[in-house]
């Protein structure tokens, strides 16, 4: 009789750790985890991670020549974009089980979780326990709660990232080289996965500016540092440019301060939604922002206000460059939400007691809530899954397709064919389709729900989701 007692009391004590909470929201997270990319939110990015590491897997192994399937007039398919370190990945799982989308996801998930376990960790070396715990507790319900189940880069980056501060602040208490090499390691391969990640470097400035660390470390983060930098250079700046000029195709499309600022202007509003909404999915969360912000400024907190103020405007110079895309695209603001999260989780150490635990509740419902929808698959999507079987039975495997229904990587990656994706207005075009039949291309299908108007070319086949044309000459 007297064990059920002593369960609660192990229950109760485990669920007042971090550690008990990360493993329930992984476990949580695990529904859906094999689902094809078909979710409303992101969909088309998802896709086209998965044509680089499919292409990896079935095409050419070389990471040097990044490839998607949605080339159009670029015939082999290489394109300008990041390091496919996490394609790769996946590309290694696929070789003794063969390829499935479901890889980046699981990966995404466990390196997502073991990244906000070092979060947690590196915090609590320089914050109350209670502190550490409200910014990792928040960290896991923000908007890295769906994208870390989402085969993207974006989480994957940061998540290295986070793993990699933690070491070389290690470095800088215990002076072991092994931290240092695993910082150079680490980040290295956080900013080739996705360039943004580079911005979280900016934290070093508050330890490198600081009296009581020695100046030999200091050399040293400097030094590391430095290797990271300039191997981001090489990638994204010279072989980058050497694989846009070559094959004439790219993922990503850099732009000025001053353009930047000149696309980025109309849309500050919707920018602003990104930090209010988008970063935390919640509201209560964002209040737990407010309140942690006012906090330090009017008690004058120093570690958490050099950080915000390392860390802010080298952001901020980070959306400006993107100049409009930051407004249009929530998973942008993911590497400085590991900033707001701390903020968030000092805010919410200063509720009082007895709300506590109904503010909590509250939070974790609405961020929840608002990503929910990404663990499961709607009806109206499932057609996609049979597009690969549909069209093989039209159209000889080895011929490319354009795609008419969008621009966009989706449908190509599910009919699994090299080809060219047309918007609806595109494939209405005479002009435009003289042009993507003069590069070879003979067939079209085209997704009927896109179209208001179908065009006029010989049918082939078609059947409630999907018309096939013949256009070549």
């Amino acid at each position: 009789m007297h064990f059920v007692p002593k369960f609660f009391l192990y229950f109760k004590k485990q669920v007042q750790t971090i550690q008990f909470w990360l493993l329930f929201f992984f476990v949580i997270r695990l529904i859906g985890i094999t689902n094809p990319p078909l979710e409303r939110g992101h969909d088309w990015r998802q896709c086209l991670t998965n044509m680089m590491s499919r292409n990896l897997y079935e095409t050419d192994p070389n990471p040097f020549y990044p490839r998607v399937d949605n080339g159009g007039r670029h015939a082999s398919g290489i394109v300008a974009s990041e390091f496919p370190v996490y394609n790769y990945i996946c590309y290694l799982i696929s070789i003794p089980f063969g390829y499935a989308h479901w890889y980046g996801r699981l990966i995404n998930l466990i390196l997502s979780t073991l990244a906000m376990w070092y979060f947690y960790k590196l915090l609590r070396a320089y914050f109350s326990e209670t502190e550490a715990f409200n910014s990792t507790l928040i960290l896991t319900l923000s908007l890295w709660f769906g994208f870390s189940r989402k085969t993207m880069p974006d989480i994957f980056s940061m998540s290295l990232m986070l793993i990699a501060l933690y070491h070389i602040f290690w470095y800088l208490k215990n002076g072991r080289l092994w931290h240092l090499l695993l910082y150079g390691l680490l980040a290295t391969t956080a900013v080739l996965a996705k360039l943004p990640a580079i911005y979280a470097l900016s934290v070093l400035a508050v330890p490198l500016f600081s009296r009581s660390i020695e100046n030999v470390k200091k050399v040293w983060v400097v030094l590391s540092s430095l290797v990271v930098i300039l191997t981001a250079y090489w990638w994204y700046f010279v072989w980058g440019s050497y694989l846009l000029q070559t094959f004439e195709y790219q993922l990503y499309f850099p732009q000025n301060l001053k353009e930047g600022l000149k696309a980025f202007l109309p849309f500050w509003k919707l920018a602003l939604e990104q930090f209010y909404f988008s970063a935390f999915q919640s509201f209560v969360a964002f209040g737990a922002f407010i309140i942690g912000l006012g906090f330090i400024i009017y008690h004058k907190q120093q570690r958490p206000l050099l950080i915000l103020s390392c860390m802010l405007p080298v952001f901020l110079i980070f959306i400006i460059k993107t100049g409009d895309v930051f407004a249009h695209h929530s998973y942008y603001i993911i590497p400085f939400v590991p900033v707001m999260a701390l903020i968030a989780g000092i805010g919410l150490s200063k509720i009082p007691k007895k709300l506590y635990p109904i503010v909590l509740m509250m939070l974790s419902i609405e961020a929840i809530g608002n990503q929910q929808h990404d663990f499961f698959i709607h009806k109206s999507e499932r057609f996609k899954l049979s597009l690969e079987t549909e069209i093989n039975t039209v159209i000889p495997k080895h011929e490319k397709i354009a795609m008419a229904g969008s621009t966009g990587p989706q449908y190509l990656y599910f009919a699994h064919r090299k080809g060219w994706g047309l918007s609806a207005d595109q494939a209405n075009d005479t002009l435009y389709m003289d042009k993507v039949r003069s590069m070879g291309y003979s067939y079209m299908v085209c997704v009927k729900r896109e179209f208001n108007t179908l065009p006029k070319y010989p049918l082939l086949y078609q059947n409630e989701a999907i018309v096939i044309y013949a256009i070549g000459r």
